[in-house]
């Protein structure tokens, strides 16, 4: 944080909240008469939620935060309000030989996917293929009631085309009015479940457009939120669409690649909509361009960085706009951290999404990155 606060401190004051009890920081953030306030990470929702409350200020209610940031209580709205997900259920302590049976007879078949409720950034979420996985899997936490299981949903099957089964829609919420951006698509997903990024807008039909916004908007009620920016992740599954998550705020790609294509500053409307402004996008939006943001996701078996070639070669690329890296070498890696240990990524634009592919090929090919790996 030590270098987002000095950012920070270029435009207005930083209240450094290290320590501070919610009495406190009310107290603190009050002294400061505040106009708005919103955050972009889950884990300060709650906090958001909590001093909006106080503050009197606009913001996605407390009860709605929490079915946002835990994906036990999420599921449980998306049941009661009749929304496709896949089979999931919670896990219980002790998990003993009978917790273990109900598990597996509660999700039928598998693989199965174990994560956290409260997980963000494709963190510690992990694929499990049979009865002696799930159980060496929740022996390895600590708190394994703080995880939940649910059916691995089958994938679509393969094509030519870069991208996986899953797409997202960002989406503004104000006065009850939801307004879809467009349909994001994603690249495909790296072992077990991490993200390498995705582009805007998807390549998909546009008679399915208006079957997607109604499935987000479906998941949106559902949680209880009737304000601010959420996002919505759709899987494609051979028995049909089923919703994977909705999340209180945009992810660390759209912002960019909605600008780049469609001209839109996200970010500005969401700080707008915490200043209580009425904001309505008539989505989809017009592109005449793609825009894209490729992760590079170290493999599961690095422990550590040991180099990287081929970037500089990579940003000569007609179209790329920028390449960030984000480790450096001699860092160790590990996979459970998810999209927080990505190597490098880049950020580009392109006229179709048949130059799109050449660009994913080139991120995916041209640069090598070697690794130290565990035994």
């Amino acid at each position: 944080m030590r270098q987002t606060s000095a950012i920070l401190r270029r435009f207005g004051k930083v209240i450094d909240v290290a320590g501070c009890t919610m009495d406190e920081l009310v107290r603190l953030a009050h002294a400061e008469r505040p106009d708005g306030i919103t955050s972009f990470c889950d884990a300060d929702l709650h906090m958001q939620a909590w001093l909006a409350a106080a503050l009197d200020l606009p913001s996605p209610s407390i009860r709605s935060v929490a079915r946002l940031t835990d994906k036990l209580l999420q599921r449980e709205a998306f049941s009661e309000a009749g929304v496709p997900i896949p089979r999931y259920t919670a896990v219980r302590e002790p998990v003993d030989a009978a917790e273990i049976e109900r598990l597996c007879a509660a999700i039928g078949s598998f693989p199965m996917v174990l994560k956290p409720r409260n997980g963000t950034a494709c963190r510690n979420i992990s694929s499990v293929s049979d009865v002696d996985e799930l159980v060496q899997g929740l022996a390895q936490e600590d708190r394994p009631s703080e995880m939940i299981l649910e059916e691995q949903m089958a994938d679509l099957p393969p094509t030519s085309e870069p991208y996986a089964g899953r797409v997202s829609i960002d989406s503004i919420v104000s006065n009850g009015v939801h307004s879809h951006l467009g349909i994001t698509g994603l690249f495909p997903m790296v072992p077990p479940f991490r993200s390498s990024g995705g582009f805007f807008p998807a390549d998909v039909p546009s008679t399915d457009v208006p079957q997607l916004f109604d499935m987000a908007t479906a998941a949106i009620e559902a949680v209880g939120s009737d304000f601010g920016c959420c996002r919505t992740e759709i899987k494609l599954t051979p028995e049909g669409r089923k919703i994977i998550e909705v999340n209180g705020r945009p992810t660390g790609l759209t912002p960019a690649v909605v600008k780049l294509a469609a001209g839109l500053p996200l970010m500005q409307l969401c700080l707008r909509l915490a200043l209580g402004e009425r904001i309505v996008v008539n989505g989809p939006l017009d592109c005449d361009r793609v825009a894209y943001r490729f992760y590079c996701e170290p493999p599961m078996l690095a422990q550590r960085l040991r180099g990287f070639t081929g970037l500089e070669e990579l940003s000569r690329l007609p179209g790329v706009v920028k390449i960030d890296v984000h480790r450096q070498i001699g860092e160790q890696l590990d996979w459970r951290n998810g999209s927080l240990d990505k190597i490098f990524q880049v950020t580009g634009v392109v006229a179709n999404h048949a130059e799109l592919a050449e660009h994913y090929r080139a991120c995916t090919e041209d640069v090598t990155v070697a690794y130290d790996l565990k035994h």
